[in-house]
């Protein structure tokens, strides 16, 4: 084997491994770091901001990708949940009417939008964090056996909510209330599991 022809060799795997890791990131598996700015932008050209406001959205970024996680998960659970306690049909007697009515408003102003992504095919995508909290306290009993107590429940998505907020308004988090998340995450995960 030549010089170039390895050096082409060596290249084109290279080549390869970057199409291949681009592609694991595009089905959100994480191979590279969260720090490193370049990921951001394999995912949507930033270059046309500035400095500062990309360091931003790089520094956001383990929070965001952290609370979208989250907030969909309890919302699975949510569904699983209600579903097995009150059937396919939870929502009209799970939900409260004041959510119903909210949720019937959002839907039928995303329909006089039909250019526009829908947001999910169920109800519970049109809600708020909030009212996933709602939904738990109203429904306790479908899930008691899962948690210590509601309080438990109750206290650590209400104070996740504060910094879901912040995030979702796109401000950043200090490293305290990064803690905070990274903290009551792992608290989630290991009791829910």
């Amino acid at each position: 084997m030549t010089l170039d022809s390895a050096i082409r060799d060596w290249l084109f795997k290279g080549m390869a491994v970057e199409d291949l890791l681009d592609s694991l990131e595009s089905e959100g598996i994480s191979v590279r770091a969260a720090e490193d700015p370049g990921a951001v932008q394999r995912v949507l050209p930033l270059e046309d901001f500035s400095p500062a406001v990309r360091r931003s959205a790089v520094q956001a970024l383990p929070a965001y990708l952290a609370l979208f996680c989250l907030e969909n998960s309890i919302r699975e659970l949510v569904v699983e949940r209600m579903q097995d306690a009150l059937g396919s049909d939870w929502w009209e007697s799970g939900a409260s009417s004041e959510l119903r009515k909210k949720v019937d408003q959002r839907q039928d102003k995303e329909g006089a939008n039909r250019w526009h992504i829908r947001r999910g095919a169920q109800e519970i995508y049109y809600t708020d964090f909030g009212d996933l909290i709602a939904i738990i306290r109203r429904n306790w009993e479908a899930f008691e056996d899962l948690f210590p107590d509601q309080n438990w429940v109750i206290n650590r998505l209400t104070e996740l909510e504060a910094s879901r907020n912040i995030v979702a308004h796109n401000n950043n988090l200090d490293d305290r209330e990064l803690l905070r998340i990274r903290m009551y995450l792992q608290d989630w995960t290991r009791q829910v599991g």
